[in-house]
């Protein structure tokens, strides 16, 4: 074994012990680690920097053809010969033309020989020009290869040479390895990048500047799709190279974020893990293959291999040999009770894409024909097949498996989508099919799938279909439910077929298109009342999902809401149905009967709002960036854009205006959320000191706001409105505001608006107790930073100060809002309110404070910390200066020191 061994190795470590062989005498070292350690990285830096100090590199991997080893070290050995230009060198270089010609021929001799002559080159050669063969996946070279190999590493090492080779880590090493290990002088066992690593590096990768901040979303991806290689920089980069390449990344809020979000990250077919997997026999790779594609929903079973074998065309021996050959190789491995898995999912997705849909399909059609495939897998894999022509039998099994109580909601739609497509439209069960379709399909939140099916499979049919009037108005209602919740009521034109083989439909969908709520209700009841449908619990919860997906008014709910949901909601949702936030009203409206989606626009929206209203505002600003990559890159029907202002707010407050700006120019002209928009461009024109132009722009906005029925968002428009005018002493401004704000809470007494009253009315007029009912409604709407804005003004006026603008400070000071920040230290400088350090923090901080400090300790720049936080560099000064004030350290050395002695807590936690 090596005399020296540098074991649990990061990048720099490696990089540094490689980096010594350069200026020290010949050696033989083998860098060892598992897939995903970035073993070949390693010997591409220390190829570069070889390169660089005028060594000779010649790095022979064994890429596609391990067994051409021999003859591709013997070509550069010619070529460095040619390129040293000596004329003692000419005899050396025809007895290695020589060698080329045999082992191109198959007639080199027996290692020994083989050896011989190539140490004999090397040795020559040494004295001339300092020398490095790199010889990477050593494991993968034939045994005579490998052989001679490890002969001329030996016998090189005294002429100077330095041998570096790169295999699996210790447990893989075979008897090969383990010859070259007995004479090694050293070795490296490489670690994984950890997440932090990565994350630091993928800057340098997704843009040319190198210094394009990666967005969460992204990396989690990549994380996801490349498993345990997500540590392995070469398989990073190269992916993220193939994500570029294919339009897939896009900076937004200058964050390289991923787009199309749907589409699989699929691994480089020129990575060593897919070259590895074509060097496998046919029938390995074809179960690989397979199992692919019939694992794209359902992770096979080791007690699968009888099916998979047939469906790979393999006998049972054959298909398990060729599991095993997987498995050794590490494409695939065996999961927790069996399951059979790719062990990068990226490279399952490649051979999906690779082998195309009629493979695919060919599959599918396979396995449903056997004998021996019970109901359930054949179900399976007829949901998977295309369209095709009607099969009452098919159609059966399927059903039968839809209503199983083992098969969950989702699965049971497209059973029952696939079902409606074989049945034909008169079959007397299509009726019956149609309606559990649709009740599952709200039970399952799976809306968008239920209207895109709606569309596709019975609207095609409505001719031949023996559909009930109530069965009609009922599919009907919950069409328009499912348009509606997923903000795709600019396919309203799609229904009409549908629409005019019920009475009374016409009204009903005149009062969706204007996005009347209350109009819609009616004519909803009406509707209903026309088609028998009244008692119809079905289109009652369409009727209610689509009511609260509606756009319109949110104050004007209440209202609408009894027709036919039976009871008024129990709290106030307006701001919710104003911003068109579905999800939050309807899970207020309809407890334990509306399912809200997993996925989609509406469920991305909601968690924007979510994370917002929690504080978690990088959350909050990541998940913003996932909808607009989304639009960016597939265009979708025009949708409100409220994510972008509250990102934009985020921005504005945290004193990066050029972020916001960015915001707000991804913005339509016009938009429902125009009152918002004012509201961030009030804050960036206070920003830049432009009090009086943001207090007078600002009431222009309101004013055409509000002739544009535009009602979202004024009372906080109006309220940071006023709060300008009464810091700028401006009389005449401040009462008109007041007046307007007040007027608004008679109009729309919502409780956004009234807690807006009471706060900032209450701060004109100098009324504590107006505030205080102000601070008590922000507490219970849930939202940080409106409790934070309500605490100040009540801290302004207060008698006893301290606590509130001390709860202000710290929450402001937790989401980074330095704007609204400085004026709360500057009510605290001028009431001499000291803020106290939080001892407790001084010596336990949280997870975030602990791998700041952690990378301060380890010397990383600020700009180094932005990259592996993936955040800004001024948001890591700040974090920095909050850390400053709590562990009272004066500067970078006095933290790291602080850390490195344990005075900040368990360093290990980083």
């Amino acid at each position: 074994m090596g005399a020296t061994a540098v074991s649990n190795a990061g990048p720099d470590d490696a990089h540094a012990a490689l980096d010594r062989l350069l200026s020290g005498p010949g050696a033989v070292w083998v860098v060892q680690g598992p897939a995903g350690s970035g073993r070949s990285t390693a010997l591409a830096a220390m190829a570069q920097r070889g390169r660089r100090s005028g060594a000779a590199v010649l790095p022979v991997p064994a890429g596609t053809e391990p067994g051409a080893v021999l003859l591709r070290l013997a070509t550069q050995l010619a070529e460095l010969i040619t390129a040293l230009d000596r004329t003692e060198l000419v005899s050396m270089l025809s007895a290695v033309a020589w060698l080329r010609t045999r082992l191109d021929a198959g007639t080199g001799g027996g290692p020994l020989t083989v050896a011989h002559d190539l140490v004999t080159v090397l040795a020559t050669l040494a004295p001339r020009s300092r020398i490095v063969l790199q010889f990477d996946d050593f494991d993968l070279v034939p045994p005579d290869v490998a052989a001679v190999l490890t002969l001329v590493a030996e016998g090189a090492r005294a002429s100077g040479t330095v041998t570096v080779a790169t295999a699996l880590g210790p447990d893989a090493a075979g008897r090969l390895v383990r010859k070259l290990l007995a004479i090694a002088d050293g070795t490296v066992e490489l670690r994984p990048l950890t997440e932090a690593e990565t994350t630091g590096l993928l800057p340098s990768w997704t843009t040319p500047a190198g210094r394009t901040t990666s967005d969460p979303g992204l990396v989690t991806a990549l994380r996801t799709a490349l498993g345990p290689l997500f540590g392995n920089p070469g398989t990073v980069r190269a992916t993220v190279a193939d994500l570029r390449a294919r339009g897939r990344l896009a900076v937004v809020d200058e964050h390289v974020c991923l787009a199309g979000t749907g589409l699989p990250i699929v691994l480089p077919a020129s990575h060593p893990l897919s070259l590895r997997l074509g060097r496998l026999g046919p029938a390995a790779r074809r179960l690989a293959a397979v199992v692919a594609v019939l694992g794209e929903r359902d992770t096979p079973s080791i007690d699968a291999l009888p099916g998979l074998a047939a469906s790979a065309g393999l006998t049972l021996p054959a298909a398990g040999h060729g599991l095993d050959e997987l498995v050794r190789a590490g494409i695939l491995h065996l999961g927790r009770e069996g399951a059979v898995e790719f062990t990068v999912p990226a490279l399952a997705d490649r051979l999906r894409l690779e082998h195309g849909a009629r493979w695919r399909d060919v599959l599918h059609r396979g396995i449903t024909r056997r004998t021996s495939v019970g109901t359930a897998e054949i179900a399976r894999h007829l949901a998977e097949l295309p369209p095709s022509p009607p099969d009452a039998e098919a159609a059966a099994a399927l059903l039968a498996e839809a209503a199983s109580a083992e098969t969950d909601l989702p699965t049971a739609c497209r059973y029952r989508v696939t079902a409606l497509r074989l049945l034909e439209p008169a079959d007397e069960r299509f009726p019956g099919v149609l309606r559990a379709l649709l009740a599952d399909g709200l039970a399952a939140g799976g809306y968008g799938v239920l209207a895109d099916a709606l569309a596709t499979v019975v609207l095609p049919r409505l001719g031949e279909a023996r559909l009930t009037e109530r069965l009609s108005a009922t599919t009907l209602v919950c069409w328009l439910a499912a348009l509606a919740h997923e903000q795709r009521l600019v396919e309203l034109d799609v229904v009409r077929p549908l629409a005019a083989l019920v009475a009374e439909a016409g009204p009903l969908l005149d009062a969706v298109r204007g996005a009347d709520r209350t109009a819609t209700a009616s004519a909803v009841a009406e509707f209903a009342r026309a088609c028998g449908a009244e008692d119809d619990d079905l289109l009652s919860l369409g009727a209610g999902i689509l009511l609260g997906a509606l756009p319109g008014d949110g104050s004007r709910l209440d209202s609408a809401w009894p027709v036919l949901a039976g009871v008024p909601p129990r709290e106030d949702v307006s701001e919710a149905a104003d911003v068109l936030d579905s999800v939050s009203v309807l899970q207020v409206v309809l407890p334990g009967r509306y399912r809200p989606p997993s996925t989609g626009f509406t469920a991305g929206w909601h968690a924007v709002r979510q994370a917002y209203r929690d504080g978690e505002w990088d959350t909050a600003l990541s998940l913003a960036r996932r909808l607009e990559g989304e639009r960016l890159w597939w265009e979708p029907p025009r949708r409100h854009r409220f994510a972008s202002v509250l990102a934009a707010e985020i921005c504005a407050q945290r004193d990066e205006p050029d972020r916001a700006a960015d915001w707000l120019r991804r913005l339509p002209f016009q938009t429902s959320a125009g009152a918002y928009v004012a509201w961030v461009r009030c804050r960036l024109r206070l920003s830049a000191g432009q009090h009086a132009e943001a207090v007078e722009r600002g009431w222009q906005d309101y004013v055409a706001c509000r002739e544009r029925g535009a009602r979202a968002g004024l009372e906080r428009l109006l309220g940071r409105l006023l709060r300008a005018a009464r810091e700028q002493a401006d009389a005449p401004a401040a009462d008109r505001l007041l007046a307007e704000l007040e007027g608004l809470a008679v109009r729309r007494p919502t409780v956004p608006v009234r807690e807006a009253s009471l706060v900032y009315g209450g701060l004109a007029r100098g009324d504590l107790e107006s505030v205080r009912a102000g601070v008590e409604l922000a507490r219970q709407s849930g939202d940080a930073f409106r409790v934070a804005e309500a605490c100040a003004a009540f801290g302004e006026l207060s008698p006893v100060p301290g606590p509130w603008l001390l709860e202000a400070h710290r929450t402001l000071k937790r989401l980074d809002a330095v704007a609204t920040l400085a004026s709360v230290e500057d009510l605290l400088d001028r009431r001499r309110i000291t803020v106290p350090p939080d001892r407790a923090d001084r010596t336990g901080l949280d997870p975030l404070e602990r791998h700041i400090a952690g990378l301060v300790a380890s010397g990383r720049t600020n700009r180094q910390i932005a990259a592996a936080l993936r955040v800004s560099e001024k948001r890591v000064e700040a974090r920095l200066t909050s850390l400053f004030e709590r562990t009272g350290c004066q500067s970078r050395v006095e933290l790291a020191a602080a850390w490195l002695q344990g005075r900040l807590g368990t360093a290990a936690a980083v």
